[in-house]
């Protein structure tokens, strides 16, 4: 996962790391059961790359344009308080945790995996996408993950923060004892 020294430099600025929901921190598919029950799968160790970025000083927060009980359980699940759902114009989201956070954009991160990402990829200091995203996405963002959402690209989008900004090691360290 190397990146060049332009990306490194997006990378080392991020104090915020921010992911879509469907198709990003779950593989897209959304089940409903006869009662209108929705399931959704997430990864654990998508999860675990999440508070590896918590616990290294790297805030998260979830856009998402659906609403789902599902999204605040995981939220909750991972020590997640800036949550975002039912946003059609995740702009307004992204300044709205501008506005709560005290952070410049140029400092928040972005996975993404369709076009309604395209207006918070346009505007944060670090984007990526996952490597099934679509083809409009993949093109317009600093990194796209070897792995598809919802099965690792969240896990690998942490590390590669984590290794950039030098932290890895500290991680690492917790778990060698």
């Amino acid at each position: 996962m190397p990146v060049s020294p332009t990306i490194a430099e997006k990378i080392k600025a991020v104090k915020l790391a921010i992911f879509d929901v469907d198709g990003v921190l779950t593989d897209g598919r959304i089940i409903f059961d006869a009662h209108g029950t929705e399931t959704k799968f997430f990864d654990v160790k998508d999860g675990h790359g999440i508070k590896l970025l918590m616990r290294s000083g790297i805030d998260a927060a979830i856009i998402t344009a659906r609403e789902s009980k599902v999204v605040q359980l995981r939220a909750d699940d991972l020590g997640i308080s800036l949550v975002y759902q039912g946003m059609k114009d995740k702009k307004a989201a992204l300044e709205s945790i501008s506005e709560r956070t005290g952070l410049p954009v140029s400092a928040m991160a972005y996975m993404g995996d369709d076009i309604i990402d395209l207006p918070v990829i346009r505007r944060v200091g670090f984007s990526a996408a996952v490597s099934d995203a679509v083809q409009e996405v993949k093109e317009a963002v600093d990194y796209v993950a070897g792995k598809p959402g919802g099965k690792g690209a969240v896990r690998e989008l942490a590390e590669l923060i984590l290794k950039v900004q030098g932290k890895w090691d500290d991680v690492m360290r917790q778990f060698l004892v």
